[in-house]
């Protein structure tokens, strides 16, 4: 499982390069019908790599999340191509004590949500940035 501080840590990373990323593809370089085109196609990638997997075939698991990573890069998805390389990180630690599946899944899913090209508002923004504060112990 997941430590408690490993959490804190992937959310606040999490967040920052979400609000990072979804600048960078709401950009003026591509259009919105390019924009969905990548996000089909990096959705459908980790649509492909189920967490069991992690303890049935790591190799193979990191074998697909080596091509997330990959296109991540050529699509200029800063926040997907972290978190992969995070999760890559994590999941060499559960090689010899297990949880694979748990950090994977955690990490599966915020890339997930980093591709998320829907709209973000400036309230929406402010409590997401709040909820992290809080759970780094500071005040809103």
């Amino acid at each position: 499982m997941v430590e408690k501080g490993h959490q804190i840590a992937l959310v606040y990373a999490f967040l920052t390069m979400f609000l990072h990323d979804r600048a960078s593809i709401r950009g003026t370089d591509m259009d919105h019908d390019q924009n969905l085109l990548i996000q089909a196609e990096m959705l459908t990638l980790l649509d492909g790599i189920p967490a069991s997997l992690m303890d049935e075939h790591p190799l193979q698991f990191m074998l697909h999340l080596d091509q997330v990573r990959l296109k991540a890069s050529q699509h200029h998805l800063k926040a997907v191509h972290d978190l992969v390389c995070a999760c890559e990180s994590e999941l060499q630690k559960t090689l010899e004590t297990g949880g694979g599946v748990t950090v994977a899944r955690a990490y599966l899913t915020a890339m997930r949500e980093t591709l998320d090209c829907g709209p973000l508002d400036a309230q929406m923004s402010e409590a997401m940035m709040a909820n992290v504060a809080l759970r780094l112990g500071g005040q809103p």
